[in-house]
């Protein structure tokens, strides 16, 4: 029996022990009453009103969640309890009962799957989410890192500039990983295909790459130059978002004066055969699908916002090695998408984006990334700790900003760390991918019981590797040690949990440790 086999057979024998939690109810509402030590996660993440896990008082409904947000339609407790809802659902919380209201003509049924966090989270999955479960088309998204090639001066990079990028990345001795070009790649007009000014031969280009084993993704954004061929071509043909007027919307953007594609059916699919030519073509492999700017030109209609991300996702069908800025807004193992939610990074959001990402995990969402927008020449020691957070991420982006540093040495250092547990990130992402298991795991969800359902700055990955990030300033990093022993990364110290330490994070050192 396979291992996807196995975890069945465990949930189906949890299933029959402890069966369906009988709960109060009043009309149709559905009353939980905590039990002791009990908290709970679920419904979304970073939505403002509420914290995970749940603490103070609120009142929600899945039905107003920000669309693109990381949400899902169900509750699980670190004593093994767990509710699913298929419609939407209103939830409110006074720190001592859940009450939930269900969609109309819907039962809901609060469930027991066994006593932890992690057997809620699994039986949950395999019993309402197993659609879900995706195989995974490319490791190397995973396994290597990608370099973000940006700056100031991004939208002038041309075919020499990115080889001379690669043998930058080669001569300081980084891993070998993709290139991810930004925005500019592509004809003025904002068609999806190269410019043949500054990429004369991309072919040539990108064959030069992969012999040298790197790989090479592409910015796509739904943007086009507001002036031009095209851009008369999708104004007559209605393929632009318009105001209230009629008239297409035009914004100031990185790219200058720029109108934005309806994604209407016709342009999704011109989009999708285009992203295909590519990589049949010239060998592109992959695509980063950035609509960051785009949020704030779709309104406050939820159900109009909630419909453009989805066609925006759909442009991606067929294709391979895909990463989104933002989440579709419903858990789906095949999604790659950024936890990140400004381009003006800051120690706050840095130590946000890190709580995103172990919250995030628990609500079905498990391979995260940083798509971090920090200032070139800024504060570099926020530079290089939002750059080893990220690599210390399921998908790690090095930001440009990193190329400022004086000393590449650090960040160096945890790019090695992914490159010798290759083998290991590759495991786990491929055990995600049959079991829903997440990849980064809230310390509850592998140590019950042991005092961390407030831990929310430190992490594991997969069951091995204790991550304590560097989300602050300064010389030292309190980490809390579950029990059992630890071997911290780059030296032979071994220490025994469980125990609070302040280890010494001076020189761009980080704390990770190995379970032994």
């Amino acid at each position: 029996m396979n291992f996807r086999g196995v975890i069945l057979a465990l949930l189906g024998l949890m299933m029959v022990a402890f069966g369906a939690e009988a709960s109060g109810k009043s009309d149709n509402n559905l009353k939980i009453e905590i039990i002791n030590g009990e908290r709970w996660w679920g419904l979304a993440v970073d939505d403002g009103r509420i914290a995970l896990p749940f603490d103070g008082g609120f009142v929600a409904s899945t039905s107003e969640f920000a669309a693109g947000s990381f949400r899902a339609n169900y509750l699980i407790s670190n004593r093994g309890r767990f509710l699913h809802s298929r419609q939407p659902m209103t939830v409110s919380y006074d720190g001592s009962r859940l009450v939930v209201t269900p969609a109309e003509g819907e039962e809901l049924v609060l469930e027991k799957a066994g006593r932890t966090l992690r057997e809620s989270y699994i039986m949950n999955h395999h019993k309402y989410l197993a659609d879900s479960v995706k195989t995974v088309s490319s490791m190397h998204l995973f396994t290597a890192p990608i370099y973000e090639l940006g700056g100031n001066d991004a939208l002038l990079y041309t075919q020499q500039d990115v080889l001379d990028f690669a043998a930058r990345i080669e001569a300081e001795g980084m891993p070998k990983g993709a290139i991810l070009l930004p925005l500019g790649w592509h004809t003025p007009s904002g068609t999806l295909a190269f410019d043949a000014v500054a990429y004369p031969d991309p072919e040539k280009m990108i064959r030069e790459l992969h012999d040298r084993g790197m790989t090479v993704m592409l910015t796509i954004s739904p943007y086009i130059m507001a002036a031009g061929r095209n851009y008369q071509r999708c104004r007559k043909e209605g393929r632009l978002l318009t105001n209230a007027k009629g008239e297409p919307i035009v914004f100031q953007s990185r790219l200058g004066y720029t109108a934005c594609r309806s994604l209407c059916s016709e342009c999704v699919e011109e989009m999708n055969g285009s992203l295909k030519r590519l990589q049949k073509e010239y060998g592109v492999d992959g695509f980063y699908f950035d609509l960051l700017d785009a949020a704030s030109l779709l309104g406050d209609d939820r159900e109009k916002v909630e419909e453009y991300i989805r066609a925006w996702h759909s442009v991606s069908e067929g294709v391979e090695e895909v990463i989104y800025s933002s989440p579709l807004g419903s858990p789906d193992n095949l999604l790659c998408c950024s936890v990140s939610t400004t381009r003006n990074y800051s120690w706050q959001e840095l130590q946000g984006s890190v709580e995103r990402t172990i919250n995030a995990s628990l609500l079905g969402y498990p391979r995260t990334l940083f798509a971090a927008g920090i200032e070139f020449g800024g504060d570099s020691e926020l530079i290089l700790r939002t750059a080893q957070c990220a690599a210390l991420m399921p998908i790690a982006i090095v930001p440009y900003a990193v190329w400022s540093l004086e000393d590449l040495s650090p960040i160096k250092r945890v790019l090695l760390w992914r490159q010798e547990n290759k083998e290991y990130i590759a495991d786990l992402v491929a055990q995600s991918a049959s079991t829903a298991e997440p990849i980064v795991r809230h310390l509850e969800y592998e140590f019950p019981r042991m005092g961390f359902t407030n831990c929310d700055d430190e992490y594991m990955f997969g069951s091995e590797w204790l991550v304590a990030p560097p989300v602050g300033k300064g010389v030292t990093r309190m980490v809390r040690l579950p029990k059992g022993s630890w071997r911290e990364w780059g030296s032979d110290r071994v220490y025994r949990g469980p125990r609070v330490v302040d280890l010494e994070v001076a020189d761009g050192r980080v704390a990770i440790f190995h379970r032994e």
